[in-house]
């Protein structure tokens, strides 16, 4: 049987938030990863994404600009949510891709790779979740996110560390030189 959801109406995005995904569904659009647990909402991810930057006194697209224009980071960039909380958005895929899957930086802990276009990303709280996109991406999103996170939240102290080694699969291949 299928994993149950609860249906949440205007879900905020805050600390517990760890992942928004695109959901196929005729009324649900976003199925949401908590802390508190899991949800599906009838607002896409972009929407949830832009309310969250309103109530930080901005819009997605204002800290879209503002971040390309601080980092040159113009495909797939990483969202400034919230600046006091340094809550910050790293999309997968393009954001246009139905594909794309919001993970929050400050409750990933590490990412292990299944094939070269899929891996697992595991929370902080050993919760897991599987995507089609590579654990190199990934781990790329997380060091672009990662100076965002320096450059518009410095004066605040965050614990955040990525286990940089991506766990790979056992099969194993030489190189020529």
């Amino acid at each position: 049987m299928g994993k149950e959801f609860q249906v949440i109406y205007q879900y905020q995005i805050g600390l517990t938030t760890m992942a928004l995904r695109t959901h196929r569904h005729p009324q649900y659009q976003t199925y949401i990863k908590d802390i508190e647990g899991d949800y599906m909402t009838d607002d896409t991810a972009r929407e949830i994404l832009h309310s969250g930057c309103l109530d930080d006194s901005s819009t997605y697209d204002g800290r879209r600009v503002a971040t390309i224009h601080f980092t040159n980071y113009i495909q797939k960039t990483p969202i400034l949510i919230d600046q006091s909380e340094g809550i910050i958005a790293i999309p997968t895929h393009s954001p246009d891709q139905e594909a794309c899957c919001w993970l929050f930086l400050h409750h990933l802990s590490h990412v292990e790779a299944i094939s070269s276009t899929r891996c697992v990303v595991v929370f902080n709280n050993h919760d897991r979740l599987i995507l089609n996109v590579s654990a190199i991406t990934i781990y790329e999103q997380v060091k672009k996110a990662s100076v965002v996170l320096t450059r518009f939240c410095s004066n605040k102290q965050f614990n955040f560390s990525l286990n940089p080694k991506v766990k790979r699969s056992s099969k194993s291949r030489k190189v020529k030189d």
